[in-house]
């Protein structure tokens, strides 16, 4: 086997957070360089516990996790307790790792990002910008950039365009996305294809970390319910890691695109340049953006490393 791909992944679990940690540390094609915490979803010293016990669960916990920042770089911190569950973990109730969390993320993204490093970033990309703000061109540095965020053509799920990462910090997404480093974005327009209805979880074969799934699941589950959106769990955060594991099952566009930053339904929708111009009047940077996913194939992956189980043969395998 080739060498493993070396990755740090950013995070503020968070469910889908969680379930792409479990994903991501079974896998033996990634060694987990360490995991950096950043307030979103819930707050972070609540997001920093939950990185440690899943890592725990997950059998991993020698994997190094580091606090970042508290608060976005510019607006009020907005938290998801609503969909994720008062603590971020639904109804999970984990055992406590008693690793320590280290501090200062940002000086972890300085020293480790290299030209044989990716980050794979799940979260408000608060960490990320300062760490540029820091080290300028470091992003640039790095073998890729995997965001989970933003919506291209999908309607936001924040706000009417803005997808939760870049709404939670739009100004972080910005500057990110402005970084000119080989950037990979995971958008609403690719996760939203992929979700596991609530049967299905209910079809899977009782494990320690299927338990977890389904009790986790139950607030997103109750969520989509009462709000009339999907009845089930969409698998954002995952999509990111599989994409790093197997991009052979994504398809992608490129685009034109910024972050707006002000507006009270404008913050952190992410604006494309679609004009037909010359190149040198495009506004904005190119970046690679999944678009399409082959849906059954990646939940078969998802559920072998995340779960480790096989996915149930004849369950909805897409929330579309």
């Amino acid at each position: 086997m080739a060498n493993p791909q070396r990755v740090i992944i950013d995070v503020d679990p968070g469910v889908d957070d969680a379930l792409a940690l479990l994903m991501a540390t079974a896998s033996r094609e990634l060694e987990i360089l360490g995991v950096t915490v950043v307030s979103g979803n819930v707050p972070l010293d609540t997001g920093t516990r939950n990185a440690l016990d899943v890592l725990f669960l997950a059998g991993a916990g020698d994997v190094r996790v580091f606090r970042g920042a508290d608060r976005p770089l510019v607006r009020e911190p907005v938290h998801t307790r609503e969909v994720h569950g008062e603590r971020g973990l639904g109804s999970a109730e984990l055992l406590r790792s008693d690793a320590p969390a280290e501090e200062n993320a940002v000086g972890f993204l300085v020293d480790r990002i290299a030209p044989d490093v990716s980050v794979i970033a799940v979260g408000p990309l608060t960490n990320l910008a300062q760490a540029e703000r820091e080290c300028p061109g470091l992003l640039a540095r790095a073998r890729e950039i995997v965001v989970m965020g933003g919506a291209i053509r999908a309607p936001g799920n924040s706000s009417p365009g803005a997808e939760y990462n870049f709404f939670a910090d739009p100004h972080a997404a910005r500057e990110v996305v402005a970084a000119n480093a080989n950037l990979t974005l995971v958008p609403l327009d690719v996760t939203h294809q992929v979700g596991v209805p609530a049967g299905a979880i209910a079809s899977l074969e009782e494990s320690e970390r299927v338990r977890f799934f389904e009790q986790a699941s139950r607030v997103v589950v109750s969520h989509g319910k009462a709000t009339g959106g999907f009845e089930g769990i969409h698998l954002h955060d995952p999509v990111a890691v599989g994409w790093a594991l197997a991009p052979e099952l994504f398809s992608t566009e490129e685009f034109w695109i910024d972050v707006e930053t002000t507006g009270e339904l404008t913050s952190g929708q992410v604006v494309v340049d679609e004009r037909r111009v010359d190149e040198a009047k495009q506004r904005g940077v190119l970046v690679r953006c999944l678009t399409g996913a082959r849906v059954s194939d990646f939940l078969t992956l998802f559920s072998n490393l995340a779960l480790g189980t096989s996915w149930p043969q004849g369950e909805a395998r897409s929330s579309r």
